[in-house]
């Protein structure tokens, strides 16, 4: 899948034309749905951008600022978040922006307990969640080399003239083992939006992450039949994921094996057939669900609800 073309906005975007976005070119939009700080008061442009990009077939995504004032209540900035959501598709998740001076004096490890914070709660309610910050960030104040493990990062670079044109050769670009998307310009100019626009690119194309029916919780207790190194078969259609109840695998990314039994779907991603032998690598539970780790990636064995999608 090639690379696709997005835009993050807010408030201060005004009112945009979403049918002149999606004309553009423009497949995925992350938008601010709530201000930061102890207010929680839903972002003006939201609703509106929700449904207008949603209904001109955009991906969506939101982005929740973290600051100051989100470390005295951590965990009702997120819930606020949740509560205004609504329960609400998100194909494109999540978005935890870190990137505010006045708490880049925390440690690692207390970027990692607030960075969990947020996911579990995130996560619990089915939404994807990754990590957007620049490039000084990602090198030398957050945990990336541990967090790229779980997360997937939405990296910021410009150039120092900075015209908002897209270079896929240019030396600034993040490269993809540390990112999955890169924001490229703070001043691009898009039909149907007023003034400068930040802009970005998602390298693989694949912009569906929404997570699956079953959401983490926190002390799962489920048996299964599965174990290391038994060979398996599919009853359905799986799509490959890096994780459980994560990312889904590009099916270019997949063994050669797996690309005789799969195919891509609409957006890149991999799915693997119906009646596919597989071999257990590696059996996690998350919440209700159990997955299963083949060569290629990760697949769901049996659902939340406990249907048997690998007998």
């Amino acid at each position: 899948m090639a690379e696709v073309l997005g835009i993050d906005v807010s408030h201060h975007n005004g009112k945009i034309d979403w049918a002149k976005v999606a004309a553009s070119g423009k497949k995925f939009a992350i938008m601010k749905a709530q201000y930061e700080a102890q207010s929680h008061r839903i972002d003006e442009t939201f609703e509106y951008n929700y449904a207008e990009a949603g209904k001109n077939g955009l991906a969506r995504g939101v982005y929740i600022y973290l600051a100051r004032t989100s470390l005295s209540d951590p965990v009702g900035d997120a819930n606020a978040l949740v509560e205004k959501l609504k329960g609400r598709t998100l194909e494109y998740g999540i978005w935890l922006d870190l990137e505010d001076k006045n708490i880049k004096h925390l440690r690692k490890a207390e970027f990692n307990e607030l960075i969990e914070l947020y996911t579990r709660i995130f996560q619990k309610a089915g939404y994807y969640v990754g990590i957007y910050c620049n490039r000084d960030w990602y090198l030398n104040v957050l945990d990336s080399a541990n967090l790229k493990k779980n997360f997937a990062f939405w990296i910021a670079r410009y150039p120092k003239t900075d015209k908002g044109v897209y270079n896929p050769n240019s030396s600034l670009k993040p490269d993809p083992k540390d990112a999955v998307a890169w924001q490229y310009s703070s001043k691009g100019a898009v039909p149907g939006i007023k003034g400068n626009v930040d802009l970005n690119v998602d390298y693989d194309g694949i912009i569906n992450l929404a997570n699956p029916e079953d959401p983490v919780e926190e002390k799962p207790s489920v048996s299964h039949p599965y174990k290391v190194g038994q060979n398996y078969k599919t009853v359905v259609n799986l799509f490959v994921r890096q994780k459980p109840n994560g990312l889904k695998v590009a099916f270019k990314s997949l063994t050669a094996n797996g690309k005789a039994n799969g195919y891509p779907a609409e957006d890149g991603a991999a799915v693997l057939r119906l009646d596919t032998t597989v071999t257990c690598k590696e059996v996690q539970i998350v919440g209700k669900s159990v997955w299963i780790r083949i060569p290629s990636g990760w697949i769901c064995g049996i659902s939340a609800g406990g249907t048997r999608y690998v007998i």
